[in-house]
């Protein structure tokens, strides 16, 4: 074991402190728990994001009580949303959740200090510039971790609960032997995006959450504090080398093949650095076992397209705390209270799992969907945001009746492909199949394949066109030995 200088004892020990990290450190400290959560960074800070949040995801900040502190920035509150595809457009008011009735878009450093505050006074105890460096097991189960701190000291802390709070490449679930997805779907676009001065402000515009698409690519438009907004384009993977390489003549690229990005952005000046990836595998992890667990990106994450991971970081870190916070003295209750939300946690975000494995593949502007933003606009209640804000699943709003309607529309248009229809129509037909299928008999830690996923991901993820050299044979051989002890250790599902 690593030389330790000092050793600490807690009830929960939290690697990571952003979105899920600090909601389960409030949901912890809320139960009476003492709470460590350690972060490598020092906050305010940024990390990769594209932190839009609809009402539904606005209402669980509401309720850690961090919204406040957010809505101190003046975000703009956004009350409609959008979603227009070559001319087609769907536009409709936000129903309200926990009332809520408008959605913001606060960059990461904004958010993150509100949510790293809320959690100090709820009694957490927050260390910046910490890391993980070895976690600590006793009679088969998680017992603790040594911490690297900022000036080098090693801290053993002995605790009751380790959470992994940190991220898609978690050192948690690596430790633990959970690092490899038992399930997941590769996705075939890349995000690049940029803030910038709104060119709208003033405008109804700023009131507005919205998804231009065009082509193969999504262009998503958020605004956000100070007079800034936030434009994201999500089009194929393989083209982020391109962005990276050219960032201005790729925007005057999207802005060609989109003119309704040039409508709404034409003229946007004070452009911040390109930030991107092309490595955004969707996929579920185990994300409990003896004495740990794993929250937020750590566990699950899906395609950042639908604007659904810091709404679900948020809430699931806030339940781990408030269903095993007052079991924690038990070891077996614990387990099976972590277990118990993780399969919670599946249930609510499988249906959008799906959505955003559809969502991510690379397709033109169909007939069938122009159809369905055209039925759908200005509807009340809005079923199209009902969707964004897990108030229906996709599955249902846009079930087997509906489909079959805007299918039927799509294909007596003039001069349509009614065989890419008919096919597309059978693509989707078998992806809700399977998604209603699993809703009617979920199985937990299900790792078969179903239509909506491509099982032919890369781990770790990587971005087409960027070389990532391989681990070494030695610490390959030590993930597989650690994947095969922890699952000795646990019980079958």
């Amino acid at each position: 074991m690593t030389e330790i200088d000092r050793h600490e004892t807690t009830d929960v020990l939290i690697i990571g402190a952003r979105c899920a990290g600090s909601a389960a450190a409030i949901g912890f400290a809320r139960e009476g728990r003492s709470v460590i959560a350690v972060d490598r960074s020092v906050f305010p800070s940024d990390t990769l994001s594209t932190h839009t949040n609809f009402p539904s995801s606005v209402a669980e900040f509401q309720a850690v009580g961090a919204l406040d502190r957010m809505l101190a920035h003046d975000p703009p509150r956004c009350t409609h949303g959008m979603v227009e595809a070559d001319g087609a457009r769907c536009l409709q008011k936000f129903a309200a959740v926990d009332g809520i009735d408008y959605g913001i878009c606060l960059p990461r450093p904004a958010s993150d200090m509100a949510m790293v505050e809320t959690a100090r006074e709820a009694g957490a105890e927050i260390r910046e510039k910490a890391s993980l460096e070895e976690v600590l097991w006793s009679d088969g189960r998680v017992s603790g971790a040594v911490v690297r701190e900022r000036d080098g000291t090693r801290v053993r802390i002995d605790c009751k609960l380790l959470v992994g709070a940190d991220g898609r490449r978690s050192s948690v679930a690596r430790h633990v032997g959970a690092e490899r997805p038992y399930r997941g779907s590769r996705n075939e676009r890349g995000c690049a995006f940029w803030y910038m001065d709104d060119p709208k402000v003033g405008t109804v515009w700023r009131e507005r959450l919205i998804q231009l698409r065009s082509g193969d690519t999504h262009a998503l438009i958020f605004p956000t504090p100070d007079g800034r907004v936030l434009c994201l384009f999500m089009g194929p993977a393989v083209d982020i080398p391109a962005f990276r390489k050219d960032p201005e003549g790729m925007w005057e690229r999207m802005l060609n093949a989109n003119p309704a990005v040039r409508e709404r952005l034409g003229g946007a000046t004070n452009f911040s650095k390109l930030r991107s990836t092309g490595d955004n595998v969707a996929f579920f992890r185990r994300s409990s076992g003896p004495g740990w667990a794993l929250a937020g990106d750590a566990g699950h994450f899906k395609d950042p397209i639908i604007g659904q991971g810091m709404r679900d970081a948020v809430r699931f870190g806030r339940i781990l705390g408030e269903e095993v916070g007052p079991v924690l003295d038990d070891p077996a209750q614990t387990d099976a209270a972590a277990r118990a939300v993780e399969a919670r946690r599946d249930r609510e975000c499988n249906a959008t799992y799906h959505w955003g494995n559809r969502e991510s593949r690379v397709f033109g502007v169909s007939p069938v969907i122009q159809e369905a933003l055209t039925d759908l606009d200005g509807q009340d209640p809005p079923l199209l945001l009902h969707m964004f804000d897990r108030i229906q699943a996709p599955h249902r709003v846009l079930n087997p009746l509906r489909g079959a309607k805007y299918a039927a529309r799509a294909l007596l248009r003039r001069g349509v492909d009614r065989r890419a229809i008919l096919r597309e129509v059978l693509e989707e037909a078998k992806i809700d199949r399977d998604v209603w299928r699993e809703e009617l008999r979920p199985r937990f830690r299900s790792g078969r394949i179903t239509a909506s996923e491509r099982a032919d991901y890369a781990w770790p993820p990587r971005t087409p066109g960027v070389a990532r050299a391989e681990p070494p044979a030695d610490r390959a051989a030590g993930l597989a030995a650690a994947e095969e002890a922890t699952a000795a250790r646990e019980p079958t599902a």
